[in-house]
């Protein structure tokens, strides 16, 4: 007999888990999150929310909480390459970490730290009902073909190690790259593998009169003694910064003691007699690989547990929430019987690909530090298309086969508006006023129609349809040049529509007004949210 009942149980509590536990409160489920230690790790880790990351905070209304909790450097958003703090400068390139909006998003990047970002999803999750157990451990979980029993076990001080089991219909690991649930289900992993280790140090010294004004976000150092990354934290602490050294083949940080830390740090500042106060030192694996499989029944793997890259781009964080508001849609609508069980499948057949992409795309820019061959140099791809342009082929698209190349992803600057493809972004007047269309997005189906689609606007208040779906005319308060640019980068005419699904990628479009467009919306629905047809 279980003790408790969860529609979905996620098992690790960083910054993936947390984005998951978030993504489904959204979606009005109540997820319980268990994560062994007992408070948010004060390590940075992930330095950075992606424009896309941030696309998605700004749909939850997060967007000015996550800024406020930006790194102290950031706004100089590039990075410096130099002997040491105090020697010479190697270079200089100015990173892609700006705020700024584009042709293809409406914001940019955010640099923050996971352990300032978490507590940003943290909040939200709980205030939108999702119940978050820290100092919880899952010790053990059995599935069948209806759910999963797991065995928690409470960690607080004076509880016992108490344990009690708990039934969810399904569970997602965010565990990390350790993955120990990957590992029980007997899921194996692919790629090129280990490159080494990497400390992370954290800090408090006075290195603001050795920084001599100078504007860096982050400051490469490579010297005789270290080569690491050296960036400041700040938060209530001014003098609080983590330097990331490079570790040789096969240490780990319970090798550094102290006084090795200060030594690193003294050595990274050029200031032999530096004082330093360390705070905390964990080192972490450089890798590439991607899980073999995504799913195993009941079970869904998420971020870290589903596929690890090495840190240069910062893709690795980001893809992860990415995989977590992929799924939270998918899961309530099984959930709440709005779809078939089928609809699941598309969570690794979309993302599994992207992974493979993104993971390569890693590999190519950590590699760029020490050279690149013509082979690996040819598949570099720009950072607005590694971030936007993925192009999904599952069951949850219609796709148009005859205008697949079977490209993994396409320029997102020079979109098609195809199915499989993020949204196009586009600015909509709702309300009398202008909104980016992926502020919008969240919970329901969007279709848009082109200017002469009024009939759309019944199709989608009929009863058959299985999900709510949400009308907008472009035309209707837009002004001309907006419907141009819809026409053009939808594809489609005055009469047409495009489906978007609530993650913001396209799932169907036709260019013209069908005769029956209830019927055609509703036979569309059936069979993107494998639903059985009527």
């Amino acid at each position: 007999m279980t003790d408790e009942t969860t529609d979905v149980l996620i098992v690790g509590g960083s910054m993936v888990g947390l984005a998951q536990a978030l993504f489904l409160a959204q979606q009005g489920l109540r997820p319980l999150l268990v994560e062994r230690h007992p408070e948010i790790s004060a390590h940075p880790r992930a330095q950075a929310a992606s424009p896309r990351t941030m696309e998605l905070m700004r749909a939850l209304g997060l967007e000015e909480a996550v800024r406020a909790n930006e790194n102290p450097h950031a706004h100089y958003g590039d990075v410096l390459q130099a002997e040491s703090l105090t020697g010479a400068e190697l270079g200089r390139f100015d990173g892609p970490f700006r705020h700024d909006p584009t042709e293809v998003g409406s914001t940019g990047w955010t640099l923050i730290g996971q352990d300032r970002f978490e507590p940003v999803l943290r909040a939200r999750a709980e205030e939108l009902g999702a119940d978050l157990r820290f100092a919880t451990e899952m010790t053990g979980f059995a599935q069948d073909s209806d759910g999963v029993t797991a065995v928690l076990r409470d960690l607080r001080p004076g509880a016992g190690d108490a344990e009690h089991t708990v039934r969810a219909r399904y569970l997602i690991a965010a565990d990390g790259s350790r993955a120990q649930v990957r590992e029980r289900l007997g899921i194996g992993r692919h790629g090129q593998g280990t490159f080494g280790r990497q400390m992370n140090i954290v800090f408090h010294a006075d290195l603001d009169p050795y920084v001599a004004g100078r504007a860096f976000f982050l400051c490469f150092v490579t010297n005789d003694r270290v080569k690491g990354v050296l960036g400041k934290l700040g938060g209530d602490d001014s003098d609080r910064w983590v330097l990331a050294p490079s570790l040789p083949p096969g240490a780990g940080h319970e090798e550094y003691g102290t006084q090795d830390c200060v030594a690193l740090v003294r050595a990274a500042a050029g200031v032999p007699d530096l004082p330093v106060r360390i705070e905390s030192a964990t080192s972490w694996e450089i890798a590439a690989w991607v899980a073999d499989r995504f799913r195993s029944g009941r079970v869904l793997l998420a971020g870290d547990c589903a596929h690890v890259m090495p840190p240069t781009g910062g893709f690795g964080g980001n893809m992860g929430v990415q995989d977590a508001h992929n799924l939270a849609w998918k899961l309530a609508l099984v959930l709440k019987g709005r779809a078939g069980p089928g609809l699941l499948d598309s969570y690794e057949q979309e993302r599994a690909p992207v992974a493979e992409f993104t993971v390569d795309q890693g590999v190519i820019r950590y590699l760029q530090r020490s050279g690149l061959d013509e082979a690996a140099a040819a598949r570099h791809r720009p950072e607005t298309t590694v971030l936007f342009g993925h192009v999904y082929r599952s069951g949850a698209v219609l796709a148009e086969d005859d205008r697949d190349d079977g490209a993994p992803v396409e320029d997102p600057t020079a979109p098609s508006g195809r199915p499989g493809t993020r949204a196009p972004h586009l600015p909509l007047v709702r309300e009398g006023k202008e909104v980016p269309l992926h502020d919008l997005l969240g919970r329901d189906f969007w279709l848009l129609a082109g200017p002469e689609g009024d009939a759309w606007e019944s199709a989608c208040a009929s009863a058959a349809l299985p999900t709510d779906v949400t009308f907008h005319r472009v035309g209707a308060q837009e002004p001309a040049e907006t419907v141009e640019r819809f026409l053009a980068r939808y594809a489609v005419g005055a009469g047409g529509a495009v489906l978007v699904r609530p993650d913001g990628f396209v799932a169907w479009r036709t260019r013209e007004l069908p005769d029956r467009p209830a019927r055609a919306l509703s036979e569309v629905l059936d069979r993107i949210l494998a639903r059985p047809p009527r």
